[in-house]
């Protein structure tokens, strides 16, 4: 039974203090609030849904077992995907070694069917190119792009001063247009 009744929509901090006080209904909160986005981060380092689920699961339960050190220092969302990130490696470990391609989310809203299929070869060339990245600048970029995390965010989740991140995502989209270019006068 729940500790308290929200009377408005609980922060993500106030939920990491319920937690720690042992309320598993606010953990469910957190989970259906940041479970998908956490989720897709992990298909994204290990490559498969299944274990990215079985992952999720243990960065939700470290949650649960942490919520009480959780001392506020970055946002819930940056706390989760730092937690993910180092479960991930570990999961990934264990495995073996593995390309784990970018998750991509691009939407493509074309009318004419031609025009769609170029869309689509233009995911496939793009999510081609990020697959050759370095893993270092193939994560920052995913965490910067696709989770929206700011420079100091990402820099938090990958354990690197934020220089780092900015030094890493200036090689990585220098090296993804030259790997474009390259795609793409191939193709001609």
């Amino acid at each position: 039974m729940p500790d308290h009744i929200w009377s408005a929509q609980p922060t993500d901090r106030q939920l990491v203090n319920a937690i720690a006080r042992g309320d598993s209904g606010a953990l469910e909160t957190l989970y259906e609030r940041h479970g998908l986005p956490v989720l897709a981060y992990l298909i994204g380092q290990v490559s498969d849904r299944a274990l990215a689920e079985e992952v999720l699961q243990d960065v939700m339960l470290a949650a649960w077992q942490g919520a009480a050190r959780f001392r506020g220092d970055s946002s819930v969302r940056t706390w989760l995907l730092a937690i993910a990130r180092r479960r991930a490696i570990t999961a990934r470990q264990r495995r073996g070694p593995l390309d784990a391609p970018l998750a991509d989310d691009i939407a493509a809203d074309a009318e004419a069917p031609g025009d769609r299929l170029d869309v689509l070869a233009d995911q496939a060339a793009l999510r081609a190119a990020i697959a050759e990245l370095p893993p270092d600048q193939r994560e920052t970029l995913e965490l910067v792009f696709y989770h929206n995390l700011s420079g100091t965010e990402a820099a938090e989740v990958l354990g690197v001063p934020p220089g780092t991140v900015k030094s890493r995502l200036h090689r990585a989209k220098s090296l993804l247009h030259k790997l474009l270019r390259l795609q793409e006068n191939a193709d001609a």
